[in-house]
């Protein structure tokens, strides 16, 4: 007997374009959530979904539990990661750690120091809570660089590339408890009446370049960063870009190196070509600027960047 396959092609194909527009739908449909709420993390399953142009997870949302859909958004990443993913600094200032000359072994003992909360180069570990949770916004020191550092996590790097050296699931808990606690702590429903040391549009920049982006990969496999934590932090990481594209400090390249960083990395985030847009048109802008004021303005990031290392050097 045979079979006309012509037909059932064709029908075929009909549904996986209706399936694939469903994404697009979906997404376009819920921008009105997204610009009342203002975060991911107040959508559902399936308008967060939507967020990603990716035909294999579009073709698989619906209005129920979304487990094919997010199964095929995870193994996505799972071959994203692997395929040049954003490598962290070789410098990671806030630890005046110099990850370029450093041995392994020097590398995976000052990760080790991260486990007993020696978080950057000052030494002074953070107060933490009842439930053993790092108090995100409790300045011990009175010192805003500090608790600036504190949020900006640049040791998850650190953990992130101990992790990969050894396989010991030990770094990749520490980062995957702290994650889930910081979003659970740090997820204002109204960023402008937020911690300015958490929400300071700079902060975010650097957060997202320096240890947020690279430790998503660096921990991919770990089991301690499982289906919860990966969508949570993608939901995060889409909120901190949004939060860069809508900030008002046009003029700083750090904030534009943030926003580019997830613009590129995230290419698969339907608004990751506004944020690479904003960020380009932005430095556009900046280069046009009064050449000394350029200057000054290049020197002053350049201070703020390097003003912990300093220190620790002339110590």
């Amino acid at each position: 007997m045979t079979i006309n396959t012509g037909v059932s092609g064709s029908t075929k194909e009909v549904r996986n374009k209706a399936h694939n527009n469903l994404g697009a739908f979906l997404f376009s449909a819920s921008s009105f959530l997204r610009k009342k709420y203002g975060s991911a993390r107040d959508l559902n399953d399936a308008e967060f979904l939507s967020l990603f142009d990716i035909p294999e997870v579009n073709a698989r949302i619906d209005n129920g539990f979304n487990i094919k859909a997010t199964a095929a958004l995870l193994n996505h990443f799972k071959e994203r990661v692997e395929d040049g993913w954003l490598h962290p600094p070789e410098q990671l200032i806030d630890l005046a750690f110099d990850v370029r000359n450093a041995s392994d072994a020097e590398l995976i003992a000052r990760a080790e120091l991260v486990l007993d909360y020696d978080l950057e180069f000052s030494g002074i570990p953070p107060e933490i809570n009842e439930v053993g949770e790092i108090d995100w916004q409790r300045n011990i020191l009175q010192n805003r660089e500090w608790l600036f550092r504190i949020n900006r996590h640049g040791w998850w790097t650190l953990l992130g590339l101990a992790y990969q050296r050894t396989g010991d699931e030990r770094f990749a808990k520490a980062f995957a408890l702290q994650l889930s606690a910081w979003i659970n702590n740090n997820f204002p429903l109204d960023t402008s009446q937020a911690d300015p040391h958490v929400w300071a549009s700079e902060q975010v920049a650097l957060r997202l370049r320096v240890s947020w982006i690279p430790a998503f990969g660096m921990f991919y496999h770990s089991p301690y960063f499982n289906t919860t934590r990966k969508l949570e932090m993608l939901r995060s990481i889409f909120d901190q870009a949004r939060f860069l594209k809508q900030s008002t400090a046009q003029n700083d390249l750090l904030l534009n190196g943030g926003l580019v960083s997830a613009g590129v990395t995230f290419p698969e985030m339907r608004e990751a070509g506004k944020w690479r847009k904003t960020a380009v048109q932005r430095c556009k802008e900046y280069l046009r600027g009064n050449e000394h004021q350029r200057l000054d303005n290049l020197l002053e990031a350049s201070d703020r960047l390097h003003a912990s290392s300093l220190v620790e050097a002339t110590a």
